[in-house]
């Protein structure tokens, strides 16, 4: 153990400074924007900017342009969360033996008295202890901050993988792919990029193309003229649709009597109904509302969306994918180990 310590202080060390100089402007940022979000949501504000003296409005509308700059920097926040947890696990995992073959150290502690197995699992168990001890705090101060920022929803995709424990999780799958991936290659530099391609086909490709709605069940809510959650506590308004901490991801125009959601193209072609009722013209008069079209045709306006009850469950279904298949790789990297070639 403290040879594999030896090895990789290097990294950890460097990834823990990392942390804290991006947690602690994460925390100073975080209260900032904690601090003018309770001051807009608050009296006279309410969340408008509108319907006030002269004097209210000029104070809330100082207090919108403050939110605004101070939430420019936000998107650096996320970007940093997501992918923080996948480079630690990466560099981590092929430090670990990809570079140690190349090294060809690995032959030293292959022909003493410790067999493969053992020496794998060291290198798991120190890795293991350094990506919680970092990325737990790490998950801790970012699921506060996209509260406090109100960057968004926090069951939102954009800020979903930040807001949880997902990244404890998904750093111990990285590193296991890195892995997996440096027995097989054996050259650093090829296992990283390798990993990182797969790591990313992954994540984009399976959970951000609608995987985690499938798993989701979605409700519906028959959207409304005006809006019934202006000004929420969340921050998030809404236009008289679905609740503001949910995740809306579909809308569109379906007869009462529909059940479940609709294909595409049937939206399309009810919205195509809908378009032409008011854009026909009769004797000069101006073209129908949306509220004459809906009632003629016998349709309603509707917004799908996840709703944030649904959280723990999603990250769970998200986070324990990421478990098992580190567990599989894992494995595979066992078989793998026992019978390279030293």
């Amino acid at each position: 153990m403290w040879v594999v310590w030896r090895q990789q202080r290097s990294i950890v060390i460097a990834f823990a400074l990392l942390a804290v100089a991006v947690s602690t402007w994460a925390l100073i940022m975080g209260l900032h924007e904690q601090s003018l979000w309770r001051e807009y949501l608050s009296a006279p504000c309410k969340g408008e900017v509108s319907g006030f003296t002269s004097s209210d409005a000029k104070f809330c509308e100082h207090v919108q342009f403050s939110l605004y700059n101070s939430g420019k920097l936000n998107e650096v926040v996320i970007g940093f969360g997501m992918t923080f947890a996948p480079l630690f696990g990466l560099i981590l995992g092929v430090s670990a033996v990809a570079h140690e073959i190349e090294q060809k150290t690995n032959r030293l502690a292959w022909t003493q008295s410790g067999s493969r197995t053992r020496w794998l699992m060291n290198k798991y168990l120190m890795s293991f202890v350094s990506l919680v001890v970092i990325l737990v705090p790490l998950c801790w101060l970012l699921s506060w901050w996209v509260g406090a920022a109100h960057a968004a929803p926090r069951i939102m995709p954009k800020v979903f993988a930040v807001s949880g424990f997902i990244e404890v999780a998904c750093g111990i799958f990285c590193f296991v792919l890195a892995v997996v991936v440096g027995l097989l290659v054996r050259r650093p530099g090829w296992s990283l990029a390798a990993a990182a391609v797969l790591f990313a086909a992954i994540f984009l490709g399976f959970f951000s193309s609608g995987v985690l709605l499938d798993l989701g069940s979605p409700s519906v809510v028959v959207l409304q003229g005006n809006g019934v959650e202006v000004g929420s506590s969340s921050g998030f308004i809404v236009p008289g649709g679905a609740p503001a901490n949910s995740w809306p991801f579909s809308e569109g125009f379906i007869s009462k009597s529909e059940k479940g959601i609709p294909s595409t193209s049937v939206l399309n072609r009810s919205a195509s109904i809908v378009y032409r009722c008011e854009d026909a013209r009769k004797d000069g008069k101006p073209a129908h509302s949306d509220t004459y079209c809906l009632k003629h045709l016998g349709l309603i306006d509707v917004q799908w969306y996840i709703p944030d009850s649904q959280y723990w469950a999603l990250q769970s279904f998200e986070g324990g994918f990421y478990l098992i298949a580190a567990a599989l790789l894992g494995a595979l990297s066992l078989f793998v180990v026992r019978r390279a070639k030293a």
